[in-house]
């Protein structure tokens, strides 16, 4: 479905543009001058005369244009064709067009919204997942063993791929927890048994990931202690080749690790205070 423009109307006239060449208006004596430009999908009108002395044909006018460039199709590019004209106003978009300038700041309306800032640029980031950088102890992958219902896990990793047997194949999951000492082998049985997860693995990953973070934390005094002294920051699995747990190699990954790290942070920082 095609997105509407959004009309914005300035009631004052933009300083240092040239207006368009005037334009006759048959309710005020001197011809109104109007400029209409396109900036990321909204459209700007200025014009020389107060608002309320506006004519109706005019403002409806505008909007038609807005309208008549909004069905028209667009592939990224404007050529002087794409201009759209009417016997009493034209619109000018912005160029588009691949080493064209846009038009300078200073031509916008000085009212127009400012840029929106994402909650992770206002606060700061802290990456981990290398072994040699600080916080190590953030991934699954460390040496903190865990005790799950009485029995040990080397790591939090063998407790959390475990989980993908747990009640549905317990004998394979025993097989994860004491195939070797080392998480990746624990990770790579795991995936060489990919047909036996339980089926509901996907809704509840992310749940399990919890449950494993906890006891590793909890059992932990070091690994606490560092967690809650990171703050309020964002905790980032800095992960090149996991785009759901890190943010993968495009830097644009979900990052659920990290996400499940922020929610353990608030809720024993809670539990310590208290």
């Amino acid at each position: 479905m095609a997105s509407k423009k959004t009309i914005t109307i300035v009631t004052s006239p933009t300083l240092g543009v040239k207006s368009l060449p005037a334009l006759a208006s048959p309710t005020s004596k001197q011809p109104p001058i109007y400029r209409i430009e396109e900036r990321s999908r909204t459209i700007y009108v200025a014009s020389d005369v107060d608002p309320s002395k506006w004519d109706t044909q005019s403002l409806n006018a505008i909007f038609s244009l807005a309208e008549a460039d909004n069905d028209g199709s667009n592939n990224g590019t404007r050529s002087d064709e794409s201009r759209v004209s009417s016997p009493r106003m034209s619109i000018y978009p912005l160029s588009r067009r691949i080493g064209v300038k846009s038009a300078p700041a200073s031509t916008m309306p000085s009212d127009s919204p400012p840029r929106r800032i994402s909650p992770s640029q206002s606060r700061p980031r802290i990456l981990f997942y290398h072994k040699h950088d600080p916080h190590y102890g953030f991934t699954n992958f460390s040496a903190h063993p865990v005790i799950y219902k009485g029995k040990r896990y080397p790591t939090s990793e063998h407790l959390f791929q475990s989980f993908k047997f747990q009640d549905y194949r317990p004998n394979l999951a025993e097989h994860i927890r004491t195939c070797s000492e080392r998480p990746s082998v624990a990770f790579s049985e795991a995936r060489r048994f990919q047909p036996e997860v339980r089926p509901d693995w996907k809704q509840v990953n992310i749940q399990k990931m919890d449950e494993t973070l906890f006891h590793k934390f909890t059992q932990h005094r070091d690994l606490l202690d560092e967690l809650l002294a990171t703050g309020d920051a964002e905790l980032i699995e800095d992960s090149d080749k996991d785009a759901f747990w890190g943010v993968g190699a495009d830097r644009k990954g979900r990052n659920e690790l990290g996400k499940c790290l922020e929610r353990l942070r608030a809720t024993l920082r809670g539990s310590v205070s208290g």
